[in-house]
């Protein structure tokens, strides 16, 4: 089969319907993936060497013109020197070489079409092969959340057990309770020795303010 008529059925096939009906449909758009690449990697090949065969006619082609051209002004030039038979032999070769350049010239036309077609195949290829990342994209997706639907409801009703979790609760709860209490001591506590140095240091500073105070009024000596 040619890559036409496979890049067509590959292009014809219903997408949705593929993944709807397979068993493993991200898997299923896996396969088309690849496939898809293949066409795709041999499509650009094969609009290279179209385009390169397409160079080579129209190279050809512009021989042949720019002969038959070189013929017309020979046989011009023999007829001025009024030899009628050498022009006559110079419009042969130029009407041989016209016809190659006209031969030439139909063949890089079918060439570029067919380039034109391939590398519409192309576009149509690249479309449908990021249509088909999507939809795989869309499928793990939908496969990701319903698998967290999954495990929420089995924790649900993990949760649903409530007698044991009640029991572990109020250990819970007194355990909290007694680190309260160390806590509010250990505070207390603390607070309470706190005070003590902030009124020493308070004597501390009032002391020295009276001795400035009375060094300054000269009675330091009272």
């Amino acid at each position: 089969m040619s890559i036409f008529g496979r890049i067509r059925d590959l292009l014809s096939a219903n997408i949705n319907a593929m993944l709807d009906t397979a068993e493993d449909p991200e898997k299923m758009a896996d396969e088309y993936i690849r496939q898809l690449n293949s066409e795709l990697y041999e499509a650009k090949t094969n609009v290279a060497r179209a385009m390169a065969d397409a160079t080579k006619l129209n190279n050809q082609e512009t021989r042949y013109a720019a002969e038959a051209d070189s013929w017309t002004a020979k046989a011009e030039a023999a007829l001025r020197a009024g030899d009628e038979e050498l022009a006559k032999a110079a419009l042969g070769r130029k009407v041989q070489a016209a016809k190659m350049a006209a031969t030439y010239r139909e063949q890089s036309d079918a060439q570029d079409s067919q380039v034109a077609q391939l590398q519409d195949a192309l576009v149509q290829l690249e479309t449908r092969l990021a249509e088909v990342k999507s939809k795989r994209e869309l499928i793990i997706a939908k496969k990701n959340r319903a698998a967290t639907q999954e495990a929420i409801q089995r924790t649900v009703r993990g949760i649903g057990n409530i007698n044991a979790m009640d029991k572990l609760d109020q250990l819970e709860e007194r355990v909290d309770d007694r680190l309260n209490q160390a806590e509010a001591m250990a505070k207390l506590q603390s607070d309470s020795l706190d005070a003590k140095f902030r009124d020493l240091e308070r004597d501390s500073e009032v002391n020295s303010e009276l001795e400035e105070l009375k060094r300054r009024l000269g009675q330091s000596g009272s």
